[in-house]
C-alpha cells in the first residue's frame, strides 16, 4: 500500500470467443478474431485518452484483470502493449495482482509462460463442469481432460495463484455429479475456487429455451441445497468462503473482486466495460464496431454515465458487503449515511432472525441465510 494514495483497479474486456455459451450474457462475439488488431488499436487509444483526462496522481494501481470473452485469444505481443500502457496509468502498488481468465485447451504452455513474463500472476480457468453432458448443454467446447491438462500447463508455466470456476444447478445435473465435480477440482488443489449457480439471463440461448418450455431449471430448493452442501464441503476442504460464490485458501482471496465489493475505484476498458470512479459510474458502447469507430472519431468509446446518489451508495454498500463473509460494518455504514440500520430496519432484522447476526460490529448472514443473500439484501435496501 502506498501512503496517502487510494487503490485503483483496472478491468479490460476482451469480447472475442470461439463459441457462445448458452448461459452467457456478457458481451462477446464469435468468429471475429480478425478484428483483434482494430480492437487493440482502439483500446490503446482509450487507455491513452483516460490517462489524459483523469487525474490519477492520488491513486496507486492495486489490481488489473483481463476478462471476457476470452482474453487468451490475444497473443502475448498484443497483450504486452496493453499491459505496458496500463501500468503507466498510475504508480504501481508494491504487490499488484494482475489476473486473467482463460478457457481450457485454448492457451498453450508457450503462451502461458509468456503471460507470466508480462507480470500476470493470477489465472482463472473456466472449467464449469467435468461432466460431458453438462458441458455440451452449456455449449462449452472443451472436455474434462482439457481442464486437467490446462491446469497442469498453468502450474508448469509457474503460476502459484490459480482459480477454478464451476457451475451448479444445471438442468439435468444430479447431486452426485456436483459432488464429483467439487471433489475432482479440490484434488487439483488450486488456490481459489468459484462456484456459480446457473441463472437465466435475458438475451441468452438458455432464456429462449426456458421461455419456449424446452428446458426446465432445477427447483429453487434443489439449487439452494446444492449451494449449501458445496459451501460446507469446500470449507471443510480448506477453502473458506469469503464471498457468496467464492472460496480461497487463506491469503489467496481475489483482491480484484474484493475491490469491487468494497467500493474501490476502478476503470474499465473495451466494449461494454464499466468504470466506477470518484462517485460516478460510466459504461462503454456494447458493440465492438461502434466502440472502435467512436474511439477513432472522438477518443472515447463511452455510452453513458450516472452520478452515484447517497441512496444508490447506501443500497450498494448493503448489497455488496452482505455478499462478503465479514459482512457489513455497522460503524462504517452509520458514518457514511448517518443511519443506524439496527433501528431503521428493526422489523426486517426480526423477519430474518436466525439468518442475520451481529458479530463484532458487523452485520453478517448466517449459514441458514446463505442461499437467501439476495432476498435479505433487497429487504434491507428498500
Amino acid at each position: 500500500m502506498m501512503p496517502n494514495r487510494k487503490p485503483l483497479s483496472l478491468y479490460i474486456h476482451v469480447p472475442f470467443c470461439k463459441a457462445k455459451c448458452t448461459y452467457c450474457d456478457f458481451y462477446s462475439i464469435v468468429g471475429r478474431e480478425d478484428s483483434i488488431p482494430v480492437y487493440l488499436k482502439a483500446i490503446l487509444n482509450e487507455i491513452k485518452h483516460k490517462a489524459q483526462i483523469l487525474d490519477l496522481s492520488g491513486h496507486y494501481l492495486d489490481t488489473v484483470f483481463f476478462g471476457g470473452g476470452t482474453p487468451n485469444l490475444l497473443d502475448p505481443e498484443d497483450l504486452s502493449k496493453m499491459v505496458e500502457m496500463l501500468l503507466n496509468l498510475a504508480s504501481p502498488g508494491g504487490d499488484m495482482e494482475i489476473g486473467m481468465e482463460i478457457n481450457p485447451g485454448e492457451a498453450t504452455l508457450e503462451y502461458l509462460k509468456a503471460y507470466k513474463s508480462l507480470g500476470i500472476n493470477r489465472i482463472s480457468i473456466g472449467m464449469q463442469s467435468f461432466q460431458p453432458h453438462l458441458l455440451t448443454f452449456m455449449s462449452r467446447i472443451h472436455n474434462a481432460e482439457k481442464s486437467f491438462s490446462t491446469f497442469e500447463d498453468v502450474r508448469n508455466a509457474g503460476f502459484q495463484n490459480v482459480s477454478g470456476d464451476l457451475i451448479f444447478a444445471v438442468p439435468g445435473q444430479t447431486r452426485k455429479e456436483w459432488v464429483g465435480d467439487l471433489q475432482r477440482l479440490v484434488s487439483l488443489q488450486p488456490e481459489h475456487i468459484s462456484t456459480y449457480s446457473l441463472t437465466v439471463e435475458e438475451g441468452t440461448a438458455l432464456h429462449r429455451w426456458v421461455e419456449a418450455g424446452h428446458v426446465k431449471m432445477l427447483e429453487e430448493t434443489v439449487d439452494n441445497g446444492l449451494y449449501d452442501w458445496g459451501r460446507d464441503y469446500l470449507e471443510a476442504s480448506g477453502y473458506p468462503n469469503y464471498e457468496v460464490s467464492n472460496h480461497a485458501k487463506p491469503g489467496f482471496e481475489c483482491r480484484h473482486n474484493l475491490n469491487y465489493w468494497t467500493g474501490v475505484d476502478y476503470l474499465g476498458f473495451g466494449p461494454a466495460a464499466h468504470s466506477y470512479f470518484q462517485g460516478r459510474r460510466a459504461w462503454n458502447i456494447k458493440n465492438l464496431d461502434a466502440y472502435t469507430t467512436e474511439l477513432m472519431n472522438s477518443g472515447t468509446g463511452g455510452a453513458g454515465y450516472e452520478t452515484i446518489t447517497d441512496s444508490m451508495a447506501r443500497n450498494e454498500m448493503i448489497l455488496t458487503r452482505l455478499r462478503l463473509r465479514r459482512g457489513l460494518n455497522m460503524e462504517e455504514f452509520a458514518k457514511f449515511f448517518d443511519e443506524n440500520l439496527l433501528q431503521t430496519k428493526k422489523g426486517i432484522l426480526e423477519k430474518w432472525a436466525g439468518k442475520l447476526a451481529l458479530v463484532d460490529g458487523y452485520l453478517v448472514i448466517t449459514r441458514n441465510g446463505w442461499a437467501l443473500t439476495d432476498e435479505i439484501s433487497s429487504d434491507l435496501m428498500s
